[in-house]
């Protein structure tokens, strides 16, 4: 099969939100945008965050 006539399936992207899994195709113009927003999680990021969060602490106290 020619690479330039194979059609291509769609790939669909899901969200968790408030407990439910939904495709983003699905998503209103405010909901799609607060998705484009939010951060990505990483952990990495996460035990950096949580270093400094401790660092303030121990200063605040």
């Amino acid at each position: 099969m020619n690479p330039q006539t194979q059609q291509r399936t769609k790939c669909e992207t899901f969200s968790r939100s408030m407990g439910y899994i939904r495709p983003i195709s699905n998503f209103n113009i405010g909901k799609r945008a607060e998705f484009e927003e939010r951060n990505t999680f990483t952990e990495a990021n996460s035990l950096t965050a949580g270093a400094r969060h401790c660092e303030l602490m121990k200063r605040a106290a």
